[in-house]
């Protein structure tokens, strides 16, 4: 019998060294080992169990393969999600530079654990801080979501942008957008933005526009500005194509949209759409305004806009819902008839917004991720958990006045 065990354990001992020799498991090991956050768009989806944290799954990927002497910066609305608490905290201790700003109104037992470890040693490099209003601005708001990370094993400068915060409804009641550059100027200009954050003083003029190549970062807040207003001034609807006409696709997905800058939007996308263009809009909470302008029958007829959520109590208030704040644009666009556009970021479309920091990013020349972007805009258009009836009830709307909501609804 004791023979046996020994030959059963020497078997399994040239078994392991067999397979940790084999050049085909080394090299996979190895890629695992040496594994990069890609360029690219992830989107989270809620209603599919692989989907839910894929937004989180990837932010948390990439900490974990963060070295010793890199810098993690991000800036996020909501923060108050344990496993990237776990990680950030876990990335401090091996010694990379953590820093970790967030709004005002963050308050919970996960970013508590975050902030006394972060901030426990004066003289390191890592912080937590929470901007008294908004950080770099005079508003109320600091409402932008970003992670920039120094290196990533031989990837430099990664930027990791959408719709997301790092929270559990972001994991698992959101529909949310996250797109991954590695872009030097990208990467430069949104450290130099998270200083600004950071030091959670009003700088002189904290409406900007950065430009890296033919894509641009635009900081709010807008002020009298309306540069979604603007951006999609640039669209023209009827593309040639051979002997005939095809029409621009501009797909629009908005989380929240109200009030007169929210209505000024509205009235542009309506004319786009009188004008031909093939349009299809996705929201959460669109005001009556909005609708008004959108639904009105005359010209081409309403505009096709359906609500993405699911309400099971019939409460008013979603238990998942779309958090997603972009544009996709595939045709003409300033003066370009084969555009591909992106528009993504922090804001929703309305006054708040216009004064708060956020932070919005427009890609040209990006053909595939508009692509992902309008085939999956329309997926969810077409899918089961939307709904024709887009305006807002009656009972939301008294309790986003009085802030009488529940935890995981965050429109925000």
């Amino acid at each position: 019998m004791r023979f046996a065990r020994r030959l059963l354990v020497s078997s399994l001992l040239i078994g392991l060294a067999i397979t940790l020799t084999d050049p085909v498991v080394a090299a996979a090991e190895e890629r695992r080992k040496r594994w990069a956050p890609p360029t690219g768009v992830v989107f989270s989806d809620p209603m599919v169990p692989s989907a839910q944290r894929a937004i989180m799954k990837r932010i948390n990927r990439a900490i974990r393969n963060t070295a010793k002497g890199e810098f993690i910066r991000i800036a996020v609305w909501n923060y108050d999600d344990r496993a990237t608490a776990r990680s950030l905290v876990d990335a401090h201790r091996r010694g990379v530079h953590v820093q970790l700003v967030v709004a005002s109104s963050v308050e919970n037992p996960n970013w508590g654990w975050t902030r006394r470890v972060l901030n426990r040693n004066k003289r390191d490099r890592s912080y937590a801080v929470r901007c008294r209003g908004a950080c770099r601005s005079a508003g109320k708001i600091m409402h932008s979501k970003f992670v920039l990370i120094s290196r990533v094993h031989r990837v430099h400068n990664v930027s990791m942008v959408g719709s997301f915060n790092i929270t559990r409804a972001a994991g698992n009641r959101q529909w949310n957008d996250l797109v991954t550059q590695h872009n030097r100027w990208l990467y430069r200009s949104l450290r130099g933005t998270f200083r600004e954050y950071a030091r959670d003083q009003a700088v002189a003029r904290p409406f900007q526009v950065s430009r890296f190549g033919r894509n641009k970062v635009t900081l709010w807040p807008t002020y009298r500005r309306n540069t979604i207003r603007d951006e999609l001034g640039h669209v023209s609807c009827k593309v040639p194509a051979g002997d005939g006409y095809r029409r621009t696709k501009v797909r629009i997905a908005i989380a929240g949209w109200f009030d007169a800058f929210g209505y000024d939007i509205a009235r542009k996308v309506r004319r786009l759409w009188d004008r031909g263009c093939n349009i299809r809009i996705i929201t959460t909470l669109a005001g009556g305004g909005v609708n008004r302008v959108l639904r009105n029958p005359r010209g081409r007829g309403p505009v096709p806009i359906r609500k993405v959520t699911i309400d099971n109590d019939l409460d008013g208030i979603p238990e998942r819902y779309l958090h997603m704040k972009a544009i996709a644009i595939k045709g003409g666009f300033s003066g370009n008839r084969r555009a591909n556009v992106l528009i993504t970021g922090s804001p929703n479309w309305s006054s708040r917004a216009s004064r708060s920091d956020e932070i919005v990013f427009r890609f040209l020349r990006s053909r595939r991720m508009a692509t992902r972007y309008i085939r999956h805009i329309d997926r969810l258009y077409r899918g089961p958990w939307s709904h024709s009836r887009t305006a807002t009830d009656p009972l939301l709307a008294r309790r986003l006045v009085t802030g009488d909501l529940p935890e995981y609804f965050e429109l925000d």
